[in-house]
């Protein structure tokens, strides 16, 4: 008798499971219209097709057929391209190499180089090797104008200086990289000790032998 007058006496809470959402919250957020969503555990097996992806990729647009069913075109090349094309051979023999400015060192040694053997290291020999044009190589070693001692000093005080302030950048980012690698693997034998995996103490991926080459 008191069991039943305490089943009685309880409150009980019944929930109700439906697979679409009551009318009344898809009145309040207007969703009335709007179709339910197809679970992902219904199409696990469907074959999904990416072409559209890949021709995005690919840069391939409706109509046209892949690279190798392409033909030439069969329409003449204009006018304005043939007389443009033909000046820059004719201008360009070789190709277009534009020209390229020497240091102060690079002519030294180019003068050098032409002092020592004038029979083996001529004009076009040494353009060949500084790329750079033959009239350029002779009017280099032509020239007999040379900086003065101090102008010499400072400038070479000056490239020093450009120097170790481009070692100390590469030092320095090297620095940050690895800096940010420890604790990138710290944060990650942490989270892995966490979970069980890793005893406390115990260092895993990081050696003494490691090296690191940033280019």
């Amino acid at each position: 008798m008191f069991s039943w007058i305490r089943t009685a006496a309880c409150t009980r809470h019944v929930r109700n499971y439906t697979a679409s959402a009551p009318r009344a919250s898809t009145s309040k957020w207007q969703l009335a219209g709007v179709p339910k969503p197809r679970s992902i555990l219904d199409d696990d097996d469907a074959v999904i097709d990416l072409s559209e992806d890949n021709d995005v990729v690919n840069g391939f647009r409706p109509g046209q057929p892949p690279p190798h069913l392409r033909r030439p075109s069969a329409k003449p090349t204009p006018h304005e391209y043939k007389a443009h094309r033909a000046t820059l051979r004719k201008s360009f023999p070789e190709g277009w190499s534009p020209p390229h400015k020497l240091s102060r060192q690079a002519m030294d040694a180019l003068r050098d180089l032409h002092r020592a053997d004038p029979a083996t290291f001529t004009a076009p020999i040494l353009a060949d090797r500084f790329k750079i044009s033959p009239e350029a190589v002779r009017r280099i070693l032509k020239s007999k104008w040379t900086p003065s001692a101090a102008k010499q000093t400072s400038r070479a005080i000056s490239e020093r200086r450009e120097q170790q302030v481009v070692a100390q950048q590469r030092v320095h980012k090297e620095q940050d990289e690895m800096k940010n690698l420890v604790e990138l693997r710290k944060h990650s034998r942490h989270h892995r000790a966490a979970q069980g995996k890793v005893e406390e103490g115990v260092e895993t991926g990081i050696s003494r032998s490691d090296t690191f080459t940033f280019r």
